[in-house]
């Protein structure tokens, strides 16, 4: 979670116009690992 947040908004580093609609994404994808995580 705080690996996407760390930088800014832009959490991989691309050079792109594209940064602001994947941040939801990573969110819940960073959510979604974490529950995973959880559960096991």
């Amino acid at each position: 979670f705080f690996l996407h947040i760390q930088g800014s908004t832009n959490p991989l580093g691309y050079d792109t116009p594209l940064k602001i609609p994947f941040y939801p994404n990573l969110l819940t994808l960073d959510v979604k690992g974490f529950n995973y995580v959880l559960v096991l």
